[in-house]
């Protein structure tokens, strides 16, 4: 190609991008993209890495620039040359992985298992040039290419994946296969993800506008797909490439207004990780992500872990599992969003783990890691709306006090019946912990909501395994209050717990949620509050209490301390690696605490229904008979070495 071609291509590339800005929809006042193939067969046929490889996600300059910082020995490239050295040669010690459908039969564990051995297997090629990684991932494939389906019918979630195998594989093995390989590649995701991909999304099936994970893998993965291979058929990818990014608003939309995410931060991450690689294609291979990463919302996302994270560990929410450690963002939020302050807490988070993930290698700036721009101030106090996480902290550093509470809907995407379920870390210890996790996602009834009987529904033996009758989905599985224990949903599953006073102080804050709605069987009111008063290392819960009729209420915190009761029942000693806090019932003044395993309620019985053990975990209990108005006050003390 000849210099005037170049120059043309370069002109039309950027016309197209000034005329796409003028005539694009606003995305902040819509929720549909207006994307039309046209416009996207136009970048296509301007696009500036046409027959180009890699250029999805990396270019070969970007792989020499990370190649220069390991052999300069940058303290975060090291980490993560050395974490995916290791993983891909685990790796290659491995079977090849083989179809099969997981215990409900719906999932193809394999799909998902290659796209967590791709990357490392990939990067070490690109860094190495050692052809045996190279090999690796296409025998797979040839495996891959064989499978009787990927799960497009039955688990798209599956399909959407293999998109991202294939684009990730095809994209930077281009050089390194032979034809007859890239035909098969190429055949398998036609028929495994486009097509059936194309025609779920003219159905507008559930997960194509879906406001949670889903949308952002399934339709990333068919970007990405797509992108990787357009030179193929330009018409046919340009439709099917319109139709995913059309259906991209509704979960891009979902964290306004904050950059949270109502699924967690396990989801969180899940659907962002695909979702942001996709619009890293579309940026390097269309020129635009079509405002969609211009969202308020989604700019402000790459923030989400440090405010639902204590001085110790992340907060989970949901089907999250436990976390032992704070959890880390993307660098290509940092990148993407010039963000300095959010890169050197991703840079220290990457330390602090000594882990590197492959897309991070990728989107680090050592330049804005070491820029003099000052670190972004985060309040003590915070409140996540959407998600409606409320913390209240002492101070910034491993040892500080802290106090969180959820609220929000509990028909969240992977939502659980926690509203009002709160964490207390301090000393460098996790006190409480307000979710044990999600369970097996296998188990008979795991993600059957009709549970029976219903929330108001007569309270009968159980007959079917259903969601919530599994102990940690449960609000007696949480740090929540439980009215009149017995076999049904033990809140409200279509209730919604919403922040009805706030006081922030110099020296002493609170929260207050409503929980009325999500209690509304046993109650008229009920409010849960938490306060903290830095002064004197104060953490108070309470409840306030207002009902006709008599309940029995069960108060409940979970976690692995060594607890002793003293004061005739009204404190408790909680211990851990030699620190100790005190918790000590200030009302109703006759309520006394009881240890108790975490698991159901004395007197329940759920016989169909399979639990893992929550080993290691204790229940501090506080039983109240007969009440019908009245509060309940616990105060937490740190005692200080």
């Amino acid at each position: 190609m000849n210099a005037k071609n170049i120059n043309y291509k370069y002109f039309l590339f950027i016309l197209l991008l000034i005329l796409s800005k003028a005539s694009l929809c606003q995305v902040n006042r819509l929720d549909e993209l207006r994307v039309t193939p046209e416009m996207i067969k136009g970048r296509l046929d301007a696009s500036l890495v046409k027959h180009i490889h890699p250029r999805l996600f990396f270019s070969k300059e970007d792989i020499d620039r990370v190649i220069q910082l390991n052999q300069n020995n940058d303290t975060l490239i090291r980490i993560g040359y050395q974490h995916n050295f290791k993983e891909a040669n685990e790796v290659l010690k491995q079977p090849l992985l083989k179809y099969f459908l997981d215990d409900a039969k719906l999932r193809v564990p394999s799909v998902h298992k290659f796209a967590v051995q791709l990357p490392p297997l990939i990067m070490m090629y690109q860094l190495t040039g050692d052809t045996n990684y190279a090999r690796r991932v296409i025998n797979q494939f040839i495996q891959l290419s064989e499978f009787p389906d990927w799960g497009a019918n039955r688990h798209f979630l599956d399909a959407g994946i293999g998109g991202f195998d294939f684009a990730l594989a095809y994209d930077a093995l281009y050089t390194f296969m032979n034809p007859g390989e890239r035909k098969m590649m190429k055949d398998a995701v036609m028929k495994h993800v486009l097509i059936p991909g194309k025609q779920q999304l003219q159905k507008r099936i559930w997960w194509s506008t879906a406001n949670h994970n889903w949308n952002g893998i399934c339709n990333g993965g068919i970007i990405m797909a797509a992108l990787a291979m357009y030179e193929d058929d330009p018409k046919e990818m340009s439709e099917i490439i319109a139709l995913a990014i059309n259906a991209l608003p509704k979960y891009i939309q979902s964290f306004e207004p904050d950059g949270q995410s109502e699924e967690g931060l396990m989801y969180w991450g899940y659907g962002l990780m695909y979702t942001t690689i996709a619009m890293e294609s579309m940026q390097r291979v269309l020129g635009s992500a079509f405002g969609l990463d211009q969202l308020a919302g989604f700019k402000k996302t790459g923030w989400f872990p440090a405010y639902v994270s204590g001085p110790v560990t992340s907060l989970s929410i949901g089907d999250d599992p436990v976390k032992n450690s704070r959890i880390r963002s993307f660098f290509w939020f940092a990148k993407n969003n010039n963000d300095s302050a959010l890169a050197k807490m991703q840079y220290e988070l990457c330390k602090e783990a000594n882990t590197m993930s492959w897309m991070d290698m990728l989107y680090y700036n050592p330049g804005m890691v070491n820029s003099k721009s000052t670190s972004k101030i985060i309040a003590l106090e915070n409140h996540m709306h959407g998600i409606e996480v409320m913390s209240l902290r002492d101070g910034w550093n491993k040892n500080a006090l802290f106090v969180s509470m959820h609220g929000g809907k509990n028909f969240a995407n992977h939502g659980h019946l926690d509203a009002g379920s709160f964490d207390i870390q301090a000393m460098g210890e996790v006190w409480a912990y307000g979710n044990l996790g999600s369970d097996n996602y296998t188990y008979p009834g795991y993600f059957s909501k009709t549970t029976l009987p219903t929330y108001t529904g007569i309270d009968s033996p159980q007959t079917v395994a259903g969601r919530w009758h599994f102990y940690r989905l449960r609000a007696e599985g949480k740090n929540c209050l439980v009215f009149n224990p017995s076999s049904r949903p033990d809140q409200n599953e279509m209730g919604v717990a919403t922040l009805i006073n706030q006081q922030i102080g110099v020296n002493e804050s609170s929260y207050t949620l409503d929980l009325s709605q999500c209690y509304y069987r046993d109650v008229s009111t009920y409010s849960r509050s938490i306060k903290l008063v830095k002064s004197n290392s104060l953490i108070t819960i309470k409840d306030v209490i207002n009902s006709e009729k008599s309940n029995t209420i069960w108060w409940g915190m979970h976690t692995k301390a060594t607890i002793s009761i003293q004061a005739g029942g009204q404190r408790a000693i909680l211990e851990m690696n030699n620190k100790k806090m005190i918790a000590t019932i200030k009302s109703p003044i006759y309520a006394k605490f009881q240890i108790l395993n975490a698991s159901y309620l004395p007197g329940e019985s759920f016989p169909l229904t399979k639990n893992t053990e929550n080993k290691g975990f204790k229940r501090l209990s506080i039983l109240i008979q007969g009440i019908k108005d009245g509060i309940i006050e616990v105060e937490f003390e740190p005692i200080k070495q």
